[in-house]
């Protein structure tokens, strides 16, 4: 900021004296990036208080500054246009969105004005507005206790130019950071030099840039592309992750919210020790600030706190809390179009809290929030410090061309192998069945909402065709189809024999020779991934699901009502889930051999991901079940809990069972196994996919729920 250009002269005495410690492009107001008439040119909107705010720190005393004009080649009729423009402008901003000005502007400005007026300039000092912040500037310094600023670290040590009235000089030296400015809010002649005579807002930025460029990559959807580098910064900034958070830069004794909660996620994310105690010295009395001691929210900060929040793990109650506030304050900013910021001025923050709300991170599929970044990522965006400024390291032009040609690159082999799909699931006859649904686009896509990448080619295929497979398998148990044909389909899936469905409907057998050349195909496939035969496991995982179908058709045959706990152990199988996550496992890219297939890691994170699906299926799927003679969940709990006076009631009990499963498997996911990472990911992108699917209907079954999203993934290129 260039008011932070000018430090009062005390050797000449009086307080209305002031040097200039700044170069010419510092003082000139018709330097690059000013209008003609002097305002700041940019293609998002800007605040007439940061014009002014520029214009007026260049116009103090020019007697005192007059000889460097001359040397340096300006004209001292700058001054004149500068006072002009001011004179016609200060009462613009009335019209300005309070929300957008500068930090401490409110402390800076009227004492700027002060100062021109002891200094003899002509300006409207009697301005409706300036009297609105000036009684601003008196209410916030009622409220302020220099005690404290000389003794804590606040944001308040950004405006000590306009306090320097209060201000007892030798009290605050012991908060001067290693570069001797206060906060990092340079205002030295090195600076101006290394910057080529601009003064940045604060110096360094060095974890802000590293936190706000990594979420940036991830967001796009190409941070593949940049591995080792995404790496480098996460291991930088931890390297300066302190149990209270950090800030914008690597020494800055000031904690913010925005910036902790950032890294916070981004290294959990990537497997670092990170505690939720870091967010306990912004929270007070039941809410979440931006910095510790103050009661300002911003939106940004908010949004930032609830991504971080949702990684929660169980037993953190702290972020339990964080996550009910943000959600909530998010969701009244939204619904009363409030969705901008003080921090920021940014191209769609509306569109981020909305697609916060509605996909949190575990409902969140990564292709889908990279195809919904792609049209809310700003290059133009803003950031609202004691100055405007921008961060060409994260809003790159480069970064965001670079996503959308992968993106639509993506897409184009997507769509090819949507057509194998389909002609697989022809050639298997599967469209002839008259119970079953087709669901082969559907199927491929939740495979691509999540394993985007090219080299997943033969992941995704596999997960297709296990995903229709499934799908159709559980259509014929829930037909209305006896149990002893039931019983024979069975048993010929166990001993993996075609002549036992010799005396079954066409229709039985269809469904038997599609489940069993394919499985064939698959097994053939993972011997060549995994160079070994794991023909086995496949086969187990299909004659689980079905033994498990064929228990529920006997229940219900009888009338049993099994206990919750009997219930559960059969359903997280017949959710079917297993057959396609396994079995896609083997070509996630690494050997599994068995002792990992015999761990108890990875039966804990499948069985985990099958009670998510499970219970989330039956809260959405429930009448359907119950038009079909099945019984769920929901059903048998309150059977079980008499005292539970309502269905909502019980629907919110098991969606806390949900919750504290996806708690357990976010830690069993991010913590170091000997389960593979890019594993653990495929159940975890199962578990965002059931709550994607399910969270407000039974999206899979409904013909247009998910069809939105599945046309904007699959089939709509990003306009370059």
């Amino acid at each position: 900021m260039a008011s932070s250009t000018l430090i009062q002269n005390r050797s000449c005495g009086g307080s209305g004296s002031y040097r200039i410690v700044t170069g010419p492009s510092g003082i000139n107001p018709s330097s690059n990036g000013h209008l003609q008439e002097g305002s700041l040119t940019h293609r998002l909107p800007i605040p007439m208080e940061k014009s002014i705010d520029n214009f007026q720190s260049t116009l103090y005393a020019p007697d005192i500054w007059s000889e460097t004009l001359q040397r340096t080649g300006c004209l001292l009729q700058n001054v004149e246009r500068g006072i002009q423009f001011l004179q016609c402008n200060i009462y613009k901003m009335e019209e300005d969105d309070a929300n957008h000005m500068p930090i401490g502007f409110e402390i800076v400005f009227p004492a700027m004005m002060e100062d021109a007026k002891a200094l003899g300039l002509d300006l409207p000092y009697d301005a409706t507005i300036l009297q609105q912040i000036s009684a601003e500037r008196e209410k916030k310094m009622k409220k302020i206790s220099m005690a404290m600023v000389y003794k804590y670290p606040t944001t308040l040590l950004h405006s000590l130019e306009g306090l320097h009235r209060e201000v007892d000089w030798n009290k605050p030296l012991q908060l001067q950071s290693e570069n001797g400015s206060f906060l990092y809010s340079p205002a030295s002649m090195q600076l101006l030099i290394k910057f080529d005579h601009a003064c940045p807002n604060v110096y360094p930025v060095d974890l802000f840039e590293r936190l706000w460029m990594v979420d940036r990559l991830q967001r796009l959807g190409i941070s593949r592309y940049f591995e080792r580098e995404v790496g480098d910064c996460l291991q930088y900034v931890y390297r300066y992750w302190k149990d209270c958070g950090i800030g914008w830069a690597s020494n800055s004794p000031l904690q913010d919210v925005d910036s902790t909660a950032m890294a916070f996620r981004l290294l959990r994310t990537h497997g670092f020790d990170v505690k939720e105690d870091c967010f306990r010295q912004f929270f007070k009395d039941g809410e979440f600030f931006c910095f510790a001691g103050q009661s300002s929210q911003a939106v940004t900060g908010i949004i930032n706190l609830s991504r971080a929040s949702q990684t929660l793990f169980s037993g953190e109650s702290l972020l339990k809390k964080a996550r009910t506030f943000s959600r909530n304050f998010l969701r009244i900013k939204h619904e009363s179009n409030e969705c901008f910021d003080k921090r920021i001025i940014s191209k769609d923050l509306a569109g981020e809290v909305e697609y916060n709300l509605t996909f949190p991170w575990y409902a969140s599929l990564p292709r889908l929030e990279h195809r919904t970044y792609l049209d809310q990522c700003g290059i133009d965006d803003i950031w609202i410090g004691k100055s405007l400024y921008k961060m060409p390291a994260v809003t790159n032009e480069v970064f965001l061309k670079l996503a959308k040609a992968d993106f639509n690159m993506c897409q184009a082999l997507h769509k090819k192998e949507l057509e194998q799909v389909i002609k697989w699931n022809a050639s298997c006859q599967f469209r002839d069945l008259k119970f079953a649904r087709q669901k082969s686009v559907e199927c491929y896509f939740a495979g691509a909402a999540t394993m985007f990448e090219p080299e997943m080619v033969q992941a995704r295929l596999v997960w297709a065709r296990c995903c229709v497979l499934s799908t159709v398998l559980d259509d014929y148990f829930d037909d209305g189809t006896p149990v002893e044909e039931l019983r024979v389909f069975v048993q010929a899936v166990r001993t993996w024999n075609p002549e036992l469905i010799n005396g079954l409907p066409e229709q039985a057998k269809i469904l038997f020779m599609g489940l069993y050349k394919t499985v064939n195909t698959i097994a053939e496939e993972a011997f060549m991934a995994q160079k070994r035969d794991v023909h086995h496991h496949l086969k187990h995982y299909w004659d689980k699901l079905i033994t498990s179908g064929l228990k529920e058709a006997e229940w219900a045959e009888s009338g049993y009502v099994p206990t919750f706990d009997e219930y559960m152990e059969v359903a997280e199988i017949s959710v079917a889930l297993e057959p396609i996550v396994c079995s896609t496992l083997f070509f996630a890219g690494h050997r599994l051999d068995e002792d990992v297939l015999d761990s108890y890691d990875y039966h804990l994170v499948m069985h985990l991901v099958s009670r998510i699906g499970r219970i989330l299926k039956n809260i959405q799927g429930m009448k359907r079940e119950a038009s079909q003679g099945k019984i769920s969940s929901v059903q048998i709990y309150m059977e079980e809990h008499p005292c539970v006076p309502s269905e909502a009631m019980a629907i919110a009990h098991l969606q806390e069972l949900v919750d504290n499963s996806m708690q357990q498997l976010t830690y069993d996911v991010l913590r170091v196994t000997e389960v593979p990472k890019s594993c653990k990911r495929i159940h975890l992108n199962m578990a965002k996919l059931m709550h994607a699917f399910y969270k407000d209907t039974d999206g899979f079954s409904s013909l247009t729920a998910m069809a939105g999203f599945v046309k904007k993934v699959l089939f709509e290129p990003v306009p370059e």
